[in-house]
C-alpha cells in the first residue's frame, strides 16, 4: 500500500508521517511504503508512473512557495488524482471543516475529514481507522470492471477501460503498461497478464493488448493502432487470430 501525505507544515508533516509508521509496525501491515511532501507535484508524478493500492492525506489548505506549481490546494490535488486514480483513498486533514461541501459537490468520495483541531487521541484514532479500513480494502474488487493484478512483487487496481497495453521492458521480467491516464512499470511476466482477462491478447513475444481499445489495425504493416497514437506491432502468426477475436466480439 502508498501512503502519501501533503502537508506544507514541515511539523505536522513529520508527526502525521511518524504516527503512520507507528501504525503500520503495530497493525503488521506489510510492503507499506510512505511519501511526505509540501509539492503537491510530487505525488503526480509518483502516482503516474507507479501502481499500487494508495491513500492519500491531503491538507486541503496549503501555502504554494513553488512558481513551477499550478496546484495551490489539496483540494485541488485531489481532483487531479481522481484524473489518475479511480480507486485511491482521499482523506482530508484540514482547519476548516466547511470544505466538507465541496467534496461532496464534486463527488469526491473522500474516506474521511480530520480536522487537525481536535485532541491528540481524536486524531491518532481517525488516523488509524482509515489506514485500516484501507488495507483491509485494498485487495477487495471496487469496480464491476476493474482489472485486479496481484504477484509477489506487485498488487494493483485499475478500471480495465483505462487500459491499452503491456510490454515488456529491457529489464528482465520487468513489464510496462500503457493506460489512458499513466505509463506504469512493475516486475510480473506477459504470461501472468494474459490470462487475467479474456480481453487481453497476446499480439507478440512482448506485447499484450487490450482489444476494447483497438482503434485501427494495418494490415499491410502488421501493427495495432490507439486513440492516442501509440502502436504495437503483431506478429505474422498472431494477425489472423487477432482478427478473428476482434471480429466476434
Amino acid at each position: 500500500m502508498n501512503i502519501y501525505i501533503l502537508e506544507d507544515d514541515i511539523f505536522q508533516q513529520q508527526y502525521l508521517k511518524q504516527l503512520i509508521e507507528k501504525i503500520s509496525v503495530q497493525k503488521r501491515f506489510q510492503n507499506v511504503k510512505i511519501l511526505a511532501t509540501t509539492h503537491p507535484r510530487d505525488i503526480l508524478e509518483k502516482i503516474t508512473t507507479n501502481v499500487g493500492y494508495n491513500i492519500y492525506f491531503l491538507d486541503i489548505e496549503i501555502k504554494n512557495n513553488y512558481s513551477n506549481d499550478d496546484i495551490d490546494s489539496g483540494f485541488e490535488l485531489a481532483k487531479k488524482i481522481r484524473e489518475i486514480d479511480s480507486y485511491g483513498w482521499l482523506v482530508f486533514v484540514t482547519t476548516h471543516s466547511e470544505f466538507l461541501k465541496l467534496t461532496m459537490k464534486h463527488k469526491l468520495t473522500a474516506l474521511d475529514f480530520i480536522e487537525k483541531g481536535c485532541t491528540e487521541f481524536e486524531f491518532h484514532q481517525a488516523i488509524e481507522e482509515c489506514l485500516v479500513l484501507a488495507y483491509r480494502k485494498k485487495g477487495q474488487l471496487v469496480s464491476e470492471d476493474a482489472f485486479i493484478f496481484k504477484n509477489q512483487q506487485v498488487e494493483f487496481q485499475i478500471p480495465f477501460a483505462d487500459i491499452l497495453y503491456f510490454e515488456t521492458t529491457e529489464i528482465n521480467h520487468k513489464l510496462r503498461m500503457i493506460a489512458k491516464t499513466r505509463v506504469s512499470e512493475f516486475y510480473a511476466t506477459i504470461k501472468e497478464i494474459v490470462k487475467n482477462d479474456n480481453r487481453l491478447f497476446q499480439c507478440s513475444r512482448s506485447c499484450v493488448v487490450n482489444l476494447e481499445n483497438i482503434e485501427t489495425i494495418d494490415k499491410k504493416n502488421r501493427e495495432i493502432l490507439f486513440a492516442n497514437g501509440s502502436k504495437c506491432v503483431v506478429s505474422r502468426t498472431k494477425l489472423a487470430t487477432l482478427l478473428r477475436r476482434l471480429h466476434s466480439m
